[in-house]
């Protein structure tokens, strides 16, 4: 069963989980957050007890590999009146009361001997259902993590947001303070206090709407990670781009690895084997079977006290079915049919898994240039600000250009931000394609 996945730092599964959830303000890494949600998630959880279902059934008993043993035994009374009349003329006889009381008991062994390899390809397919079960786990596990690094780099987003919202409104705070100092000192008229105050009140707004949102996004990560929805905490928001990809290795490593192609291919064998089993039910059937039988009769009012009996019983069946209406026929054909329709979605995956390979590696690519680029805009606009601001105390710059360039401050580091964490979810994603999330 997996139960590890990739990561520098791997927290034990359900260690934090309990003081966790008590701890207001803690701060929370991905790390931990994963941990989390792998011991807590429902759907991982439904999951895994849908694999334990499918380990419980694999086995070769119910693959009709081993003898069936039945046992049965029963009891009976009777108490009756007879009155006879013999032939003879020598009179009724009248037996009143006549009681009998029995037991019998027996143990039957049946098996298989041979039903055209039936049972041997049930059994592979037992084994193999149970492989695919623990893939399908393995995809549900990968599917977690990408919920939870969705979920969580959304928090980041939305507490980033929120910081750069108070800065900018702390910024808009002290212009407004200074244009009231510099109106009181004539050094600036009514217009320039009441714009100041406009733009504080609508950073005051966004303010509150960044709170807002960050609220609702750390609500939609404790769903997925299966604790109280009203959990608070800080999350980590740096970003390390470590993991190295070569684009030819890519698809290799998908075609590979993928839990989804993997999946189909046992799903493609259990197909196969699925048709074997239809197969073998034209051939003859051969079954054995004993049994051990006890009785024992006790009587009143007869001419014998007791009467009992026991032995072996043993045989053979052969059963062949000759003809049944082509129904034989028809069900392998459409078992055949259902395998060809198997191999066809293989290479359907195959060809779109390519594509996806493709794809998610020119995405991750793109999203790390561009989130390099934002970088450099927002050092840019950091020191357009710095510039601008002193110019502003300077009386060089407008309250107009003052704000202009406080904006584009807070949009380029929004934009960063947004680039950033939209960079990493496309590396989480191509790790899932390539089966390097979870091994």
């Amino acid at each position: 069963m997996y139960r590890s996945f990739i990561f520098t730092t791997l927290i034990f599964l359900g260690v934090a989980t309990a003081a966790f959830a008590q701890q207001t303000g803690k701060k929370l890494t991905l790390e931990e957050a994963i941990s989390v949600a792998l011991t807590n998630n429902h759907e991982l959880k439904i999951a895994d007890n849908t694999l334990k279902q499918t380990q419980n059934s694999n086995s070769i008993g119910n693959a009709g590999l081993l003898p069936s043993v039945t046992l049965n035994g029963g009891a009976s009374y009777s108490s009756t009146n007879s009155e006879t009349d013999p032939a003879s003329g020598t009179g009724t006889v009248s037996v009143d009361g006549a009681e009998t009381t029995s037991y019998n008991g027996n143990v039957r062994v049946d098996y298989t001997l041979f039903d055209g390899f039936g049972n041997q390809y049930t059994y592979k397919k037992l084994k193999q259902t149970s492989k695919m079960q623990e893939t399908l786990f393995k995809q549900q596990m990968e599917l977690t993590i990408i919920q939870v690094v969705q979920s969580y780099y959304e928090v980041c987003r939305n507490q980033q947001n929120l910081q750069l919202a108070q800065e900018s409104m702390e910024i808009s705070k002290e212009r407004y303070s200074k244009a009231i100092d510099r109106k009181a000192y004539g050094q600036a008229n009514q217009l320039e206090v009441l714009n100041a105050e406009v733009d504080m009140n609508t950073d005051s707004a966004n303010v509150l709407v960044a709170e807002q949102s960050l609220a609702m996004s750390v609500k939609d990560l404790n769903v997925v990670l299966g604790i109280p929805v009203q959990t608070m905490f800080n999350v980590d928001d740096h970003i390390d781009f470590n993991k190295v990809f070569q684009s030819d290795e890519v698809t290799t490593k998908a075609l590979k690895n993928n839990s989804s192609l993997i999946s189909q291919l046992q799903q493609e064998s259990i197909s196969q084997l699925d048709f074997k089993v239809t197969r073998s039910t034209k051939y003859p059937t051969l079954s054995a079977y004993g049994t051990y039988s006890y009785n024992n009769s006790e009587y009143t009012k007869s001419d014998i006290n007791s009467l009992q009996t026991d032995g072996l019983t043993g045989g053979v069946s052969l059963r062949l079915n000759v003809f049944n209406g082509r129904q034989q026929n028809t069900r392998e054909s459409n078992a055949r049919l259902a395998y060809l329709s198997q191999q066809e979605r293989t290479r359907q995956i195959e060809s779109q898994l390519e594509r996806d390979a493709s794809n998610a590696y020119t995405d991750f690519i793109y999203k790390k240039r561009i989130a390099d680029l934002q970088q450099t805009s927002l050092t840019q606009a950091e020191l357009n600000f710095d510039k601008t601001k002193e110019m502003f105390k300077l009386g060089n710059a407008t309250s107009i250009e003052f704000r202009t360039a406080q904006q584009n401050m807070l949009n380029a580091a929004n934009n960063y931000n947004n680039a950033r964490f939209n960079a990493k979810i496309a590396e989480y994603n191509l790790l899932q394609i390539t089966g390097e999330l979870v091994q």
